[in-house]
């Protein structure tokens, strides 16, 4: 993985990411909830944040082993958490929070089946800290088929209108750490794929997934996306012509 350009990213890296992409608004607008007195009007509150909670989307479309979307399911579901023990106890609702928010593009089969175990696995982990909530022993078990992680080349044609395209009825986030790989270690291929969006620019790899982020959130304001990317991307010559191709296509 690591000669194609992918890293492993640390759960204290992708926080980095994904508290300043979506985290700490969720955790600010939980905790300014939480802060008001008990009342119906507060359990009401609550209840809505939660189904806001379930309604977000979630795309990583380089997701390797699932690391960014295991690592958001269980910090919303957590979130989720907080609602359900802060609502009387006669009256709390089971979670709505589920692993078909979150959705994943990789290339690599075996990494494919990886994250979809990997967040079955985190599901049943939530599960048993919400049951220590309620005191019930509701479960997701049986396990059901997740068609939630997509294998393919996120870069290919095929999948420009269908993998990246999620539906959402509220916010879909893109994250993720694609595969960085400069223009010296591109194989032909990726090259080419290179080209089909910058030209004859020689550029990082990792700058296609930002032409595609760009794209959709120029067409769809409810879109917001951030990457782990090169330090190269923004220093030396690929500013200059990366970004000016980017936002002279999608302007902001």
């Amino acid at each position: 993985r690591k000669q194609q350009g992918m890293h492993y990213t640390s759960p204290e890296n992708i926080h980095k990411l994904i508290d300043p992409l979506f985290l700490e608004e969720l955790r600010d607008t939980l905790a300014g909830i939480l802060a008001e007195p008990h009342s119906e009007a507060r359990t009401q509150k609550l209840r809505e944040f939660q189904d806001r909670l379930a309604a977000l989307k979630f795309l990583d479309p380089a997701c390797g082993s699932g690391n960014f979307l295991t690592e958001s399911f269980i910090s919303l579901r957590r979130l989720e958490n907080q609602i359900i023990a802060a609502i009387p106890e006669h009256d709390r609702p089971d979670p709505k929070v589920s692993i078909t928010q979150f959705h994943g593009i990789e290339s690599h089969d075996f990494a494919v089946n990886v994250a979809k175990t990997a967040l079955w696995i985190s599901d049943h982990q939530m599960w048993k800290e919400t049951q220590n909530i309620t005191d019930t022993h509701t479960s997701p078990l049986p396990l059901k088929e997740y068609e939630g992680i997509e294998e393919g080349d996120a870069l290919r044609a095929d999948l420009l209108l269908t993998g990246w395209r999620v539906p959402h009825d509220d916010m879909l986030y893109i994250m993720g750490n694609p595969p960085f790989l400069g223009y010296s270690q591109q194989n032909k291929a990726q090259k080419d794929e290179v080209k089909l969006y910058f030209g004859k620019a020689k550029s990082d790899y990792v700058s296609c997934w930002f032409w595609k982020a760009a794209e959709l959130v120029s067409k769809d304001k409810s879109i917001k996306a951030a990457f782990v990317a090169t330090n190269s991307i923004i220093q030396g010559e690929q500013p200059a012509y990366v970004f000016k191709v980017i936002l002279e296509r999608f302007p902001i």
